[in-house]
């Protein structure tokens, strides 16, 4: 498993879809030890609040979905951790950091999450005012599955 989490210090900090790609293509290219034996299964994303515009495309994601109930703040007929999951296994997600998993090789086969957290869309990162109103997802522990595209 590849691990990408944002540790911040201080409750400000906050890591770029460029920067993301950077370190994917940097971890996915490393020659030196740690290396798996094998090809990489798993990439864990940690919080997503920590990477805003994965936690804004979530709750605008979910605010415009008719599954999810803005007001109440929950999926209809289904849990808010498989709503969510579904969600995250999209192909219009994985296009968020597809290019430096294409370039390795990989594609993200599906997601498993963890501690959904749910609020005001308005709250939601510095473009939450542009989310439809009510009560969204905009956190979670995240784990992406991983697929080699290339045969190896």
């Amino acid at each position: 498993m590849l691990r990408l989490r944002v540790l911040p210090e201080e409750g400000g900090c906050r890591i770029s879809g460029e920067e993301v790609q950077a370190f994917l293509r940097q971890a996915f290219s490393r020659t030196d030890p740690p290396r798996p034996e094998g090809p990489y299964a798993a990439l864990f994303l940690g919080r997503l609040v920590d990477l805003p515009w994965l936690s804004e495309w979530l709750a605008s994601a979910a605010a415009a979905d008719g599954r999810w109930d803005r007001k109440a703040g929950r999926p209809v007929g289904m849990g808010v951790e498989a709503f969510v999951a579904a969600l995250l296994s999209e192909r219009r997600f994985a296009e968020q950091l597809e290019p430096a998993l294409r370039d390795a090789g990989y594609r993200i086969r599906g997601a498993t999450v963890e501690k959904v957290l749910v609020g005001d869309a308005r709250q939601v990162g510095p473009n939450g005012a542009r989310i439809r109103p009510g009560r969204v997802p905009y956190d979670a522990m995240v784990w992406l599955r991983l697929e080699r595209t290339d045969g190896r």
